[in-house]
């Protein structure tokens, strides 16, 4: 693990890393190194880049406002007459701005609830720092991470946050560029997570203050395939005596790798993400000497593309919840559902969602009725 000097080492990195970027500028075109970082676009509905917006010059050309605004139909327990009940409910209601006064340096916001807020600055030819309230390059995506199958009560997590975004700083760039294959790289450091000891760690709840995490990302391209390791470092409790180690891994095959009918249209993701964690006053010797449990999640994913104007998903996760007992936080997920884009600015998705859990089985079946408008 790390060594006792590493709390001083975690109240200066910030500042260590602003400083290296500010002594080693150098001219560079901007250039976007992880296509899944590039737009904001809630991955629950499409990863797609929001309409271009041509401006006459000026300030103008310097920023762009983007949006996106939904309306759910929720009916829980669908198919059980006396227990059904419905609501409408929103979930997404966000203003982007982005403001880039130049090839090397720009603003990332969302200006309504200030989900997160990004400055990026440009460093070295590849090599982008990215510091405020920053989406944590763990995974495939900052947003809607889906370890487990499904996200519970959006913008709460079932295994990670929702929408992780944290206070911190990150560097990263493209390492290596050959013959189709690319290596992206992200370091950073954040606020971490943190509990008082004898408690199962809460990974959704997000960062506290007082409290450092370190991690890093690796993206491997190739062609259609990309695979990303994530691992992610920190410390907690009173006198620092937990600790966490976060890792996982995202498999993303896209359409076309076959040039096959159906096969061709076919898009497949695969994750998994698994939190080991040292508390020796929750768990007892009997089960582990150390003091280490674990938490897990994971998910498959397939989307076909061939069908007009509809996109048909299935999705199956799983998620264990404390390893050392099994109870009804730990469960298996399957969802069906379909995607019909209106138009480049209005999508609907119809989801119906099958949660079972390992224990007791409740009935909690899920439709909804997701309507978005992006711009």
């Amino acid at each position: 693990m790390i060594s006792a000097g590493a709390n001083l080492l975690t109240r200066h990195f910030l500042l260590l890393i602003v400083a290296v970027s500010i002594v080693g500028i150098h001219s560079a075109v901007a250039q976007d190194t992880d296509t899944a970082d590039v737009f904001i676009g809630f991955d629950d509905i499409e990863e797609e880049a929001p309409p271009a917006v041509s401006h006459s010059g000026g300030w103008t050309d310097m920023i762009h406002i983007s949006g996106r605004f939904d309306l759910n139909l929720e009916v829980t327990n669908p198919s059980k007459e006396f227990q059904r009940t419905s609501q409408f409910r929103n979930y997404h209601k966000f203003i982007f701005l982005n403001v880039k006064p130049d090839d090397r340096i720009a603003l990332e916001a969302e200006i309504l609830d200030l989900s997160y807020y990004e400055i990026k600055y440009r460093v070295w030819r590849e090599f982008e720092l990215r510091f405020g309230k920053i989406w944590v390059p763990f995974g495939a995506t900052p947003f809607h991470h889906y370890y487990g199958g499904i996200q519970g009560d959006p913008f709460q997590g079932l295994f990670l946050p929702n929408v992780w975004s944290e206070f911190g700083g990150t560097i990263g760039g493209t390492i290596f560029t050959g013959n189709q294959v690319q290596i992206d790289v992200d370091l950073f450091a954040i606020r971490g997570f943190e509990t008082e000891l004898g408690n199962v760690l809460n990974l959704s709840n997000g960062g506290a203050d007082d409290t450092y995490a370190f991690g890093q990302r690796t993206r491997l391209g190739f062609g259609k395939i990309s695979l990303w390791g994530s691992a992610l470092y920190n410390q907690f409790g009173l006198n620092n005596d937990g600790h966490l180690v976060l890792w996982g891994g995202d498999l993303l095959v896209d359409y076309g790798l076959v040039n096959a009918p159906i096969l061709k249209d076919l898009k497949l993701r695969v994750a998994f993400a698994r939190a080991d964690i040292k508390d020796q006053e929750l768990v007892e010797e009997r089960f582990n000497t150390d003091g280490w449990y674990y938490r897990y999640g994971d998910y498959a994913e397939l989307t076909y593309r061939g069908l007009p104007h509809v996109s048909p998903r299935v999705r199956y996760g799983t998620i264990v919840d404390y390893d050392d007992v099994v109870t009804n936080n730990d469960s298996h997920n399957t969802e069906f559902a379909a995607l019909v884009r209106i138009n480049r600015n209005l999508s609907v998705l119809m989801q119906y969602q099958l949660n079972m859990e390992e224990v007791n089985e409740i009935d909690n079946d899920l439709f909804r009725i997701h309507a978005v408008f992006e711009f």
